[in-house]
């Protein structure tokens, strides 16, 4: 055999003993979440073309038929904010989720408005579950699924929930009575030890708002990814804690959240994070099969609610229509003050024309107008909060008794505390100022006539 026969064999035979003996490297799993957060019963997009499940449905199904390892999770408070969350009492958003295909959403503070018992409803219209791993009945049995495992390719994905643990403070106590929410640390280490060796990587749904998921994630060690709600947020990128990094899309589906990552299996870890807001706009098309589950909830909201009672000629912030509607309690309930929770105005009006539908955007909640008696050293605590809108009305002296009128809801979460001699008015506050709009063609300042 000549010598540079020799070598060519020598070289193969190499070759071929590396080729069989030595490991080789494992390509890399690439996996994404899209996610949404605070969408607040916002099926449609608004008026000025932003939002729409049926886009978003669009963008996710389409990534899916293209990407096994794709999910779509939600980070709570979806069932409240407009007529469609008011008139089927949250129940029609869950059933256009279906329709989008969620694979998960966490329990927000919003899903208990109505008692639990309509929370146990909504998992029940739920295909997707409903995560909270920090809620207990009064026999200390979750009240919800606690997590849920997803099998993406190689991948094993444990996603968890934490509903917000001052809920208790956030809704009508009576309707939640049986219910214990507990501390979301201690409640994420159990999960963590629970599905050791049953999930590759723990990520977590949270809606207890953005500075306490920064918070948790300092505590806590083995969570790649904190998807938030409750603060409403635009986080425009990915924001680091020690090994965590948090998200956050906003609200009202105006943004489809995509975070990318790879999974290395040679080191059992999850990195490579890429992050993108997806605005939601016009140029979006929709899903056919999640227009027409809107369509069919659209049938079940009262007649009349797109007709036109008024204009603005300018934007309207929160805080124009959270004095007006203090105006508009105090006047309805012939008081001294009138005094409404900043929290309480949910939205704001654009220039244009105004419809009851955008009443229930800005007062999705079925509370009524309350007038009762309180003394001015309460008053002046209150009002040093900045948590309430007040009317105007007399200088408020300590030791003196005043007739406030503000919305029941604030007396059953008790912000009136020493209220006395409460009385209820019979008509919604939403149809009060829905009455008051129509008969002014606007947000009239009344008060000055």
């Amino acid at each position: 055999m000549r010598i540079k026969d020799l070598l060519r064999a020598i070289a193969l035979a190499l070759m071929s003993f590396a080729l069989i003996h030595c490991p080789q490297k494992q390509t890399r799993q690439k996996y994404t979440v899209f996610f949404t957060n605070d969408l607040q019963a916002h099926l449609l997009p608004d008026r000025n073309g932003r939002g729409g499940l049926a886009r978003i449905a669009y963008l996710v199904k389409k990534a899916k038929a293209e990407n096994p390892g794709a999910i779509l999770v939600d980070a709570g408070d979806s069932s409240v904010g407009t007529a469609f969350g008011t008139e089927t009492r949250g129940e029609a958003v869950f059933r256009v989720m279906n329709a989008v295909g969620y694979d998960a959403a966490v329990l927000g503070n919003h899903e208990f408005d109505l008692a639990a018992e309509q929370t146990r409803r909504y998992q029940r219209i739920a295909k997707f579950p409903l995560l909270a791993c920090n809620i207990r009945e009064r026999d200390s049995k979750p009240f919800s699924q606690e997590y849920k495992i997803f099998q993406m390719t190689k991948l094993r994905l444990g996603v968890t929930g934490i509903a917000n643990p001052k809920t208790e403070t956030l809704v009508d106590q009576a309707g939640i009575s049986g219910l214990n929410f507990l501390s979301p640390e201690s409640e994420i280490r159990r999960i963590q030890a629970e599905l050791s060796g049953q999930a590759d990587v723990l990520i977590v749904l949270s809606h207890q708002g953005f500075k306490q998921d920064l918070s948790l994630a300092y505590h806590l060690a083995g969570i790649p990814l904190i998807i938030g709600g409750h603060s409403e947020i635009k986080l425009s990128k990915l924001i680091p804690a020690n090994d965590t990094y948090l998200a956050q899309a906003e609200h009202f589906g105006f943004w489809l959240g995509r975070i990318d990552f790879s999974w290395h299996p040679e080191t059992r870890t999850a990195g490579d994070f890429q992050y993108h807001l997806i605005p939601i706009t016009e140029k979006i098309p929709e899903d056919p099969e999640t227009r027409e589950a809107i369509e069919q909830e659209q049938k079940n909201l009262p007649v009349g609610l797109e007709r036109i009672i008024g204009t603005s000629l300018r934007q309207l912030s929160k805080d124009f229509i959270g004095f007006w509607t203090a105006e508009l309690i105090k006047s309805e309930g012939k008081a001294d003050l009138g005094i409404i929770n900043t929290a309480g105005v949910r939205s704001e009006i654009s220039p244009g024309e105004i419809a009851p539908m955008d009443i229930y955007e800005i007062m999705p909640f079925n509370d009524r107008i309350c007038v009762f008696e309180i003394d001015g050293s309460e008053l002046k605590r209150l009002k040093s909060l900045g948590w309430f809108y007040f009317s105007r009305g007399p200088k408020i002296s300590p030791g003196k008794t005043y007739i406030v009128a503000s919305s029941d809801y604030l007396l059953k979460v008790k912000d009136f505390p020493s209220a006395q001699n409460p009385r209820f008015f019979e008509p919604l506050l939403r149809d009060q100022m829905i009455k008051r709009i129509e008969k002014d063609q606007g947000f009239k300042r009344f008060w000055e006539k």
